[in-house]
């Protein structure tokens, strides 16, 4: 862009330059100068958004990668921290977005990698996650990547593999809580009982009563044993009643046992700033047609604005209300990004029959059918899980 650039400069020992290389020269020498300036500016804006995303302040810094990357797309440092921005308010999607153009720069950067790998799991997409963690479970120091892929295998039903992994790790680390819990789902979904009530034991040994109890209870949520969930729920907020998580799992397991009144007792009983929380109270209030949940779906939707669970019961209590164009525009987002829940497709046809649209609302009903293997009297009550699709 400047190769005339040195050329002009010889010539300054000559007093017989035109009026045109004149002004040339001097534009060059304002650009290069913008350009110095630009770019102390924009290293200023990056090491601002950094110091932001380390303080949470996570709409600070995506403003501030957002306009490094406006100056310069390629910049992977501001692509990858953006793509922590995302993960961190839990927008996924824009999140692997994030972390795939800057691999594409960077390829084979294992920190993106593993970034996008997470990213993937937080959207249930397990598949696409696991080879991403195979490959840097072959590197040196790679426990953690191989918890990761056991993690993966274990949620794609891919029980051996997963032993395959875990078993190994367990020899490596007695005490880690976290494989103790996956290898007892494991053994458990396997029908070896006594394998897993021995590993668990063995965890059990290994952690704090109230953190052995909630790991027993999720693992009861997990394999559908909900009533054994329950008590160890309730034996965890015996031991500790401020347990991290304590009221969210043991409302969202009284949930699946139909006790929705003891579910809202625990939800409500939930840290303030439980998003997840939040968001199955509101669902349940939703259900019920009851207008307090508008504002907790808003909380939950502002931790989690793919979820795909919150613009359904959003556009379900709106309709309730009568809001028929705020209901289709939650709805047809839902819609957009579950088109093969039946219950998603149910409502939707209730707002387009509402707003006058009875061809599509036909449609709508016609696509349930489809989908729908019980009675369309009786519409699914389940809460969609929180993240919804992504």
């Amino acid at each position: 862009m400047f190769s005339g650039f040195p050329r002009w400069i010889s010539r300054c020992r000559s007093p017989n330059w035109t009026k045109t290389e004149i002004k040339r020269f001097i534009t060059l020498v304002a650009l290069l100068c913008a350009a110095a300036f630009s770019a102390d500016q924009l290293q200023t804006i990056f090491e601002n958004a950094t110091s932001a995303l380390a303080a949470q302040d996570y709409g600070r810094a995506e403003r501030g990668f957002q306009a490094v990357l406006q100056a310069e797309p390629g910049n992977v440092g501001a692509l990858g921290n953006l793509g922590v921005v995302y993960s961190r308010t839990h927008r996924y999607v824009q999140a692997v977005n994030a972390y795939e153009r800057a691999l594409r720069i960077a390829p084979g950067d294992g920190q993106l990698e593993t970034n996008l790998g997470l990213a993937y799991v937080k959207q249930e997409r397990y598949a696409q996650a696991l080879p991403i963690f195979e490959k840097l479970a072959e590197q040196p120091g790679g426990s953690r990547a191989q918890e990761l892929v056991a993690t993966c295998r274990l949620a794609l039903g891919q029980l051996e593999p997963a032993l395959a992994v875990l078993e190994p790790l367990r020899s490596a680390d007695a005490k880690n809580a976290g494989v103790l819990y996956m290898l007892g789902v494991a053994y458990l979904k396997m029908k070896r009982t006594e394998d897993a009530h021995a590993v668990w034991t063995q965890m059990m040994e290994a952690v704090s009563p109230a953190q052995a109890n909630f790991l027993m209870g999720k693992a009861g949520y997990e394999t559908g044993r909900f009533e054994e969930a329950a008590a160890y729920f309730r034996k965890t907020l015996a031991a500790d009643p401020a347990f991290d998580g304590g009221h969210r799992e043991l409302g969202k397991t009284l949930i699946s046992l139909r006790d929705d009144a003891g579910a809202r007792e625990e939800l409500r009983q939930a840290e303030p700033g439980d998003s997840e929380a939040a968001y199955f109270l509101g669902a349940l209030l939703a259900k019920a047609g009851d207008a307090r949940a508008i504002p907790l779906l808003i909380r939950a939707q502002e931790d989690n604005p793919d979820s795909w669970g919150v613009s359904y019961y959003l556009g379900r209590i709106y309709l309730e209300q009568g809001r028929t164009k705020e209901a289709l525009e939650f709805l047809q987002r839902a819609a957009k990004a579950r088109p093969d829940e039946a219950s998603v497709q149910y409502q939707l046809g209730r707002a387009l029959r509402k707003s006058g649209r009875e061809m599509d609302a036909r449609a709508a009903f016609a696509r349930v059918k489809v989908l729908k293997t019980t009675s369309l009297e009786k519409e699914s009550e389940i809460v969609s899980p929180l993240q919804g699709p992504n």
